[in-house]
């Protein structure tokens, strides 16, 4: 009888072992295969991208056909947690795939207007045509939308279930940090199909499909930070009709200041740092962080110019999406004068911002005269040349003003509460979140008319800890280094630019409303406190001389109670290129990041 069983056990064992290698080298093949679809979707070739997911489904599929029957051991004490999730890996990656091949098809139709390497239906035209029609159809690809966010929920749900703490950091690949990262990957994907929808849904009335639209283009030279991304430069109008975009002319923000038929008082802020601007124009109006409350202010003032036309909307673009789209797109021409991304010496800065600071501050009568409109002169040539330019650069282009939106270059504001909802939704809308954990948001603004922002640096510190009563204490330090040298700001020079001048900054953190300020020091205005937008605003004034530094700290108390979970919400200012955050939570330091967008921190405590 015990020759029976060992002999039946030693059947099963090898009958195991035989599925195991079996399983071993389909597994292998499986990630051969996908990461040949991976290396095809960069070549920007969907045929061939759908193919590779496609056959690595079918992989994946049979591996979790044939590891069913190790499902028994799943109840092994220990051996079973590794098996359990050796399973939801396997079944992460075919919903994961499922996901992207029903994107990939949602996609092929539009191919040719995206710029890849596929069958697509809109073949013929010019591109502006082939858009047009893309845009008509996009209704149609809402329901494939769904599906790909129900197996990206499925996908989510399975890998939330692999528990990292099971694999220690001397493991070889260190597995613990690739479950993290799929965790964090599917997590993003799923809330951006998610999000993204609202969007597809309305982007063919937001390109005129059903009505022609009008927006209102607003320049913020974020060299001279404000609130909402920079100082409003110049403006400009186009109009899209069914996806045909064409200009309607631009100006220099100082000519619809200029029309403007009423006198609005100064708000405290301009009154309190912006000596002899007794009157609140148009290029000072974007004083919140919150960029839909800006740009409603905007409105306000604009309804008083004589230069006023109706608007469905406002976009706001600064000086980086210029040079980003630039990059893409190659040198651009106007006036007889070339524009590039190259270096130049007068500046260390790129030659079109070199040209654009010109434009905006040099005082010589002449060149503001002859070059007024040259902002949507540069927005128009950047246009034509996107729409002529190769197929195979558009998915580059696309990416380009995709991470715009993400990283707050490029901003939105409808009048229309659809188009507004979202917008805000995809966050896109520069809007300051509401959010359940611990938050921070600095907002600042240079009150200088210099270019400080092409030159100062800086660095954001944050200890958080718990107090004995079990809520947040944290000290923020904001350090700041100004390395160029200082121009000379003399009013009464003859050419030349201030670039490198004083650096006048109101600073605003924005906390969860209810916490208290323990002390501060580094500002020359005393940090005051009040509440706005349902937050708690410690706020003060200080400056900067070229080659100087700085150093702003902030300690005080959060009114959350921690448990097992710390969360904190950072927001992005706009038109910021991304200050370099360093986070110690707990006794804990993360890793240091770029603040290039909007960033979630979780730490388990």
């Amino acid at each position: 009888m015990k020759r029976k069983l060992v002999f039946a056990l030693v059947i099963i064992f090898v009958i195991l072992g035989i599925l195991g290698t079996r399983i071993f080298f389909s597994a292998k093949k499986a990630f051969s295969t996908t990461k040949q679809a991976v290396g095809a979707a960069k070549l920007q070739n969907l045929d061939a991208t759908k193919a590779y997911l496609k056959d690595a489904r079918g992989e994946f599929s049979k591996i979790r056909t044939s590891n069913i029957v190790f499902s028994p051991l799943r109840y092994i004490p220990f051996v079973g947690w590794y098996i359990a999730d050796f399973q939801r890996g396997i079944n992460t990656a075919v919903y994961a795939l499922d996901a992207s091949i029903t994107l990939a098809d949602a996609m092929s139709p539009y191919a040719d207007v995206l710029g890849l390497k596929g069958e697509g239906t809109f073949l013929g035209g010019t591109a502006q045509e082939r858009l047009a029609k893309a845009i008509e159809t996009l209704s149609i690809i809402t329901p494939q939308i769904d599906q790909v966010g129900k197996d990206l929920a499925l996908a989510k749900d399975e890998i939330d279930q692999v528990q990292t703490w099971r694999y220690p950091n001397f493991l070889p690949g260190k597995p613990a940090q690739i479950i993290k990262n799929a965790k964090d990957t599917i997590d993003q994907l799923e809330t951006f199909v998610v999000d993204t929808k609202p969007l597809i849904e309305v982007l063919p009335e937001m390109m005129g499909q059903n009505s022609e639209k009008k927006y209102l283009i607003l320049f913020q030279n974020d060299k001279e930070l404000r609130p909402t991304g920079g100082f409003i430069t110049a403006y400009a109008f186009f109009r899209l009709n069914n996806g045909v975009i064409a200009s309607e002319g631009s100006q220099d923000i100082y000519q619809l200041d200029d029309s403007l038929l009423k006198k609005i008082p100064a708000p405290a802020p301009i009154i309190k740092y912006l000596p002899n601007v007794p009157n609140l124009n148009l290029r000072d109006s974007n004083l919140s962080p919150d960029f839909y409350v800006s740009m409603k202010q905007f409105e306000d003032i604009y309804q008083y110019t004589q230069a006023k036309k109706e608007i469905d909307g406002i976009i706001a673009v600064d000086t980086q999406f210029v040079v980003n789209m630039m990059e893409v797109l190659g040198p651009l021409d106007a006036y007889g004068s070339k524009f590039t991304t190259e270096d130049v010496d007068q500046c260390a800065c790129p030659q079109i911002i070199y040209e654009l600071e010109k434009y905006a501050d040099e005082p010589v009568a002449y060149e503001k005269g002859s070059r007024k409109d040259i902002i949507g002169v540069l927005m128009a040539q950047m246009m034509d040349k996107a729409f002529n330019a190769p197929k195979s650069t558009w998915p580059n282009l696309l990416g380009t003003i995709t991470n715009s939106l993400r990283t707050k270059h490029m901003l939105f504001y409808f009048n229309d509460k659809s188009l507004q909802e979202a917008a805000e939704k995809i966050n896109f809308a520069g809007r300051l979140s509401q959010y359940d954990g611990d938050y921070l948001h600095i907002n600042e603004t240079n009150f200088a008319g210099a270019k400080s922002n092409l030159y100062v640096q800086e660095k954001v510190t944050q200890v958080i800890n718990k107090d004995k009563s079990g809520e947040i204490n944290k000290k923020v330090t904001v350090e700041y280094k100004y390395p160029r040298q200082g121009d000379n700001c003399n009013l009464e020079r003859k050419g030349g630019l201030c670039l490198a001048g004083i650096y006048r900054d109101w600073i605003r953190f924005y906390v969860p409303k209810g916490s208290n300020l323990i002390k501060a020091s580094g500002t020359e205005v005393p940090i005051s406190k009040r509440e706005e937008y349902d937050k708690t605003v410690f706020e003060g004034f200080f400056t900067i001389r070229p080659e100087g530094t700085a150093k702003i700290e902030i300690e005080y108390t959060v009114p959350l109670k921690l448990e097992n979970i710390y969360k904190l919400l950072i927001q992005k200012q706009p038109g910021v290129k991304g200050h370099v955050y360093e986070i110690e939570a707990f006794g804990k330091k993360q890793k240091a990041f770029p603040l290039d967008t909007d960033k979630e921190l979780i730490v388990n405590i």
